[in-house]
């Protein structure tokens, strides 16, 4: 996910991609100037499930 800011900060638009905000950018006239695009994913790890099914078994 990508999110389209305006030149005050705002989260305008949230695409799936940097041509889906360029996209939106284009349909409402905004220059190059007057937005930013920024990703919206963060990545995240999954909890080791497995560690502590063994550690729990030990005890």
């Amino acid at each position: 996910m990508i999110g389209l800011y305006d030149h005050q900060g705002v989260l305008r638009f949230a695409g799936r991609d940097s041509e889906d905000c360029l996209d939106y950018a284009d349909l409402f006239g905004l220059g190059p100037d007057g937005y930013s695009l920024q990703s919206l994913t963060a990545s995240v790890e999954a909890p080791q499930l497995q560690r502590a099914f063994s550690a729990g078994a030990q005890s």
